[in-house]
């Protein structure tokens, strides 16, 4: 009997038990269900911290016109890309930089366009591709027109696939080089034909270098000398012996060429006003602190012809100068720091090569030559 008693207390315990182990259970998922949830959050949020909002923060703004970080990135890589498709390189360390600039002056040149009564029509972007794709000479050889264009469609297309980009992108992109263009060679009527320019020497030494002992046996050399040739020849073997320039322009013997006002902005006040043969005081190399420069003309004319390459290079600062004025008449926005350089790079390093260092300042003057 007493056996039946406890059973039957028993059974009355574990059902009065029932409901309190039920909420406990309820209790106890319900807060599993909500750690769950909130380490879910703040995985997303961290997700959107991290990849979402970065590419959505504004960078650029023109008159309202609005870009962001994504935009920006997706630029550089196609400029990177492309570079890569056509068979050439791409810097990104300045690429970036650059990116930025373009972006800001292109849409300034867009809004410009048409009180300055300059369009592009989609036959002229038609065409700039066409020129672009188009097979070279030797590999045209022998096929007819028809092979030709059905080939630059074919490239054009494997192009779009392999830079992933949309053709209407890609035509927006082709629309606004071409407006470019289009502006710097209105703007640059302004260059003349003819200008003065100074025939430039320079020799590159390190800091450590012996320049007192280059300067003596620069100043031995041109000593009595007055002819212009001569002037030449005492530089060329003074920059053969002391300059550490790369090997093609120690092998030229410093020689730069015949430059105009506008061409080396940033050491035209160092070397333009010397007398032919004087030698400069030393100049720091502004992209590299641990070089100098010593620069020599051995010639000046007031009024010679400028070669096709200088006088597009006029043009192009004739361009930029123009942009930079027009700039006040815009509600311009741009930021651009080390934290958004160092973003943007890291975007680019799945897909990019290893940049090529710096390019020299005076590269391009030079390699037209």
């Amino acid at each position: 009997v007493s056996s039946g008693r406890s059973l039957r207390v028993d059974k009355r315990r574990v059902a009065m038990q029932q409901p309190v182990l039920r909420r406990r259970q309820k209790l106890t998922i319900g807060l599993l269900g909500i750690s769950f949830l909130l380490v879910i959050s703040i995985f997303i949020a961290g997700y959107i911290v991290v990849f979402v909002m970065p590419h959505r923060e504004l960078v650029v703004k023109v008159d309202g016109v609005e870009y962001t970080r994504g935009d920006l990135v997706e630029l550089v890589r196609i400029k990177q890309k492309s570079s890569e498709f056509l068979g050439g390189t791409f810097d990104a360390s300045s690429g970036i930089f650059e990116s930025l600039q373009l972006v800001v002056e292109n849409e300034v040149l867009m809004q410009m366009g048409p009180s300055q009564g300059i369009f592009v029509s989609d036959e002229e972007i038609d065409g700039q591709i066409a020129v672009i794709m188009r097979p070279e000479k030797q590999m045209a050889l022998g096929k007819s027109e028809e092979q030709i264009v059905r080939e630059t469609s074919e490239r054009y297309l494997n192009y779009l696939n392999t830079i992933q980009i949309d053709e209407s992108t890609h035509r927006s992109l082709v629309r606004k080089a071409i407006l470019r263009e289009k502006f710097r060679q209105q703007v640059g009527e302004s260059v003349p034909f003819v200008a003065e320019q100074v025939h430039l020497f320079r020799i590159v030494m390190p800091q450590t270098g012996e320049m007192d002992i280059m300067q003596v046996k620069y100043e031995d050399a041109v000593r009595d000398i007055t002819d212009s040739n001569q002037f030449q020849l005492a530089y060329i073997e003074i920059a053969r012996e002391f300059s550490v320039d790369i090997p093609e322009k120690v092998r030229l013997g410093g020689d730069m060429g015949w430059i105009a006002k506008g061409v080396i902005p940033d050491y035209e006040r160092d070397f333009f006003l010397l007398q032919p043969g004087e030698l400069s005081e030393p100049v720091k190399n502004k992209d590299n602190l641990t070089q100098t420069f010593f620069f020599m003309i051995s010639e000046r004319q007031p009024a010679k012809e400028l070669s096709s390459e200088v006088r597009n290079e006029l043009k192009s600062k004739a361009l930029q100068d123009w942009v930079n004025d027009e700039r006040s008449n815009h509600d311009v926005y741009a930021i651009f720091n080390s934290e958004i350089y160092d973003w943007i790079f890291q975007q680019l390093r799945l897909s990019s090569r290893a940049p090529t260092p710096t390019p020299d300042p005076f590269e391009a003057i030079l390699n037209s030559r």
